[in-house]
């Protein structure tokens, strides 16, 4: 049958078999054993089983036993009519264990058909069901596995195992692949349907009961079409799908706006491709048709919770369709169709109706696990919400890993040089200026050291939580040398100061009755250094000399110049004149 775009993945694994089930020699040809009788010359693989239905969902205020809702399917691969009249079906826990079995009665199965035998009596078959076995097989187990046989005497003509069961879901055999009885053998290659519509054969139950059994991720001939040729399928690896971006947070309604990105690298197919998050218990949701899904390098695609542009945020497409919910602590990741991981990524703390986007520099599976090469967006799309969905990504402010800086004379990276205790200080600070401060107050700081201001936090009761100096480069401060700190760098705002090195947004205390102002530096909430004062004169800055005595720059000998016209200091230069 045609398959969905996009499918929930159930694969069943093969349980352990115990020394006498001998299942791999059984399933594939015939034991030799006793007269057959009625079913002579049904030949081993000439039936085989497509699909079992082992623990029915009860629909809204129905029951939930299984009593004659159970059912397995077999399919007549011959190419005409067989009945199945003196064949025996067993069933038994994988290692044998458990065996019930009964004769079937005389029923035809055509040529390329199939059967649906279900835990009924036969005068109750009805709807899907074709045969009813009653209670003679015992229930199909809904943990740790099963397995079912069907022979003619000692013959075997199918056996297969089943473990994953799901409630109201069918396991069957890729529908990609015509049903063989050796090929049936491989539990990779069963699965179960999605729960849409078209598979939903009794209200809250799904499966193919007596029809083409749904397509399998992974599990079919590998083979696509492409136009009018079949060919097969490129299966993307490792770099060749780059994660790159992440809406985890859209704005409200959030429900179907969740989507990410993928940049392709390599001219690939995506059948097959599943979707997935590491953190869940749900299984990949996979990204598949009959058709070829061919995508080329160098362009972006977009995999959404819906396609319909009116629901996901108007989104400008649409590649795939995924189930799960992302989450502002989360991650998404890729999956070829045999299940191994193809690209991964983890984000904390996404914001609110705003993408987390993969710096366009660093496009690649092993640098988009760097969390430093990821910003969030600042350009809308649509509405409220911000990010590039299906075309490049903004570029980042790529800061260095923690600890580091980025040398400005030679672009390498190198350890930050953080000054300690007494290697920075502040040495002058203007409280008030003559009229209404505005962005006019101003520190200054001088280095007896050679060090980096990377990281540095001010404050005056406490240091602020956000550094004032943030860079990827170093901002390196020589022995000697002076750095100014304004509230604005313009000089029409801050009262013509020289050139201004950095902003800080806090107010200096104006102390003129006493009160004591505080104004202190730090690195990682730590002081290294503090001044007060409980005076200040309007229009002077305060200075503080290398023995550490300070003063108004009105009382210092010679009285300091003014640097503006109206008020009086040294910003960013050595002081002219000394506290007396």
């Amino acid at each position: 049958m045609s398959s969905s775009p996009l499918r929930p993945l159930r694969t069943l694994t093969l349980a352990t078999l115990g020394a006498g089930a001998a299942l791999a020699g059984a399933a594939c040809g015939p034991d030799g054993g006793d007269d057959p009788g009625a079913c002579a010359g049904i030949l081993p693989g000439e039936l085989v089983f497509t699909e079992i239905f082992a623990d029915a969902d009860a629909p809204p205020g129905g029951s939930g036993t299984d009593e004659g809702k159970e059912w397995f399917e077999l399919y007549n691969t011959s190419g005409a009519p067989i009945d199945l009249e003196g064949l025996t079906l067993v069933h038994a826990r994988p290692d044998g264990s458990r065996e019930k079995s009964t004769t079937l009665d005389s029923v035809t199965v055509d040529g390329g058909g199939y059967l649906v035998l279900g835990n009924v009596l036969p005068e109750f078959v009805a709807g899907h069901l074709d045969y009813g076995y009653g209670t003679a097989l015992g229930d199909l187990f809904n943990a740790d596995g099963g397995r079912l046989t069907l022979r003619c005497g000692d013959d075997v003509i199918d056996e297969v195992l089943y473990d994953v069961v799901e409630t109201g879901r069918s396991t069957g055999f890729d529908g990609g692949t015509p049903p063989d009885y050796t090929a049936n053998d491989d539990l990779a290659r069963w699965c179960s349907p999605p729960e849409e519509a078209e598979f939903e054969f009794e209200p809250s139950n799904f499966g193919t009961p007596g029809q083409d059994n749904y397509d399998c991720a992974g599990g079919g001939s590998g083979m696509c079409m492409d136009g009018d040729t079949l060919r097969p399928v490129v299966v993307p690896t490792v770099g060749q799908l780059v994660i790159t971006e992440v809406m985890p947070s859209p704005s409200a309604p959030q429900e179907d706006k969740e989507w990410f990105e993928v940049y392709v690298a390599a001219d690939v197919d995506l059948n097959g491709l599943q979707l997935d998050r590491a953190g869940d218990s749900s299984s990949p949701n996979v990204v598949d048709a009959d058709t070829c899904l061919a995508v080329t390098a160098g362009t972006y695609l977009v995999f959404a919770r819906d396609i319909d542009p009116l629901v996901n945020g108007t989104l400008p497409r649409v590649d795939g369709v995924f189930g799960f919910t992302m989450v502002a602590d989360g991650d998404v990741q890729l999956l070829d169709p045999a299940g191994a991981v193809l690209d991964a990524v983890t984000w904390t703390g996404a914001a609110s109706a705003t993408s987390l986007g993969l710096d366009p520099d660093f496009t690649a599976s092993d640098a988009n696990d760097e969390p430093r090469y990821w910003c969030d967006a600042t350009t809308a799309w649509a509405g409220a919400d911000r990010g590039s969905p299906g075309a490049e990504n903004e570029q980042c402010t790529i800061l260095p890993p923690e600890g580091q800086c980025v040398d400005p004379d030679t672009l390498a990276e190198r350890p930050i040089v953080s000054p300690t205790a007494g290697q920075l200080v502040i040495s002058e600070w203007m409280p008030n200026v003559v009229g209404a401060d505005g962005d006019k107050e101003w520190f200054e700081l001088r280095a007896t050291a050679a060090v980096d201001l990377n990281g540095l936090q001010a404050g005056t009761t406490a240091l602020g939580a956000t550094p004032l100096v943030v860079s990827a480069d170093c901002v390196e401060l020589e022995a000697g040398a002076y750095f100014l700190f304004a509230q604005s760098t313009e000089a029409a705002t801050n009262g013509g100061l020289p050139t201004v090195d950095d902003t800080f947004g806090f107010t200096l205390p104006n102390n003129t009755g006493g009160a004591t102002g505080t104004l202190r530096i730090g690195l990682a909430g730590v002081d290294l250094d503090v001044v007060t004062w409980t005076s200040n004169t309007d229009g002077s800055s305060i200075q503080k000399d290398t023995d550490g005595t300070q003063c108004d720059a009105a009382a210092t000998t010679p009285v300091t110049d003014f640097y503006n016209g109206t008020d009086r200091g040294t910003p960013r230069a050595a002081h002219t004149a000394e506290c007396p």
